[in-house]
């Protein structure tokens, strides 16, 4: 008897680790049908495209705005200290992209828009740390690149998402 339930214990075991694999493969499916076009050729989900297209235009604004910023603030900054100075540095570089965002926020209809584009950027930022790691693995470098990544990636997203989290929730509150 002890063997019998055993084996229904496997059996039980299996279909349900089927059942698992099977509503995860169909949760891919749908989450990855969401990219593709409707037999009219548009995208089922604008949404994901548009601010996935957002974000590449926001990261090339805030690439900008490092480029142009830092080197016009180092001589304001470079009495400070470093935590200080980089401090500043990191907020002077987002302001413009936190500003165009907030611009397009009380512009836009759809108040997801901006949230949902600094999503995307945490993600691609996400991803680019788990690159960087795999990259830099055995080289020493990683605990550089993270102090870069946290003042200059992190904070500028920190501030991104608080934002545009504060906006969303404060326009759909009546909703």
């Amino acid at each position: 008897m002890g063997r019998q339930e055993n084996g229904l214990d496997r059996f039980d075991q299996e279909r349900r680790r089927k059942e698992r694999q099977q509503k995860s493969e169909e949760r891919s499916r749908k989450f990855w049908s969401t990219f593709l076009f409707t037999e009219n050729g548009r995208p089922k989900s604008g949404f994901l495209v548009y601010t996935f297209c957002l974000a590449i235009v926001f990261f090339a604004l805030h690439y900008l705005s490092f480029a142009l910023i830092v080197d016009w603030l180092h001589p304001v900054t470079e009495g400070l200290s470093v935590t200080f100075g980089n401090f500043i540095g990191s907020v002077a570089c987002s302001i413009p992209s936190l500003l165009a965002g907030w611009l397009l926020h009380r512009w836009l209809d759809d108040k997801r828009l901006m949230l949902g584009t600094y999503i995307w950027l945490a993600l691609l930022a996400a991803a680019s740390v788990i690159v960087m790691a795999i990259t830099l693995k055995g080289t020493g470098a990683m605990p550089e690149f993270l102090k870069f990544f946290v003042w200059f990636a992190a904070l500028p997203l920190a501030l991104g998402l608080a934002l545009f989290y504060y906006l969303y929730k404060r326009d759909t509150r009546g909703v």
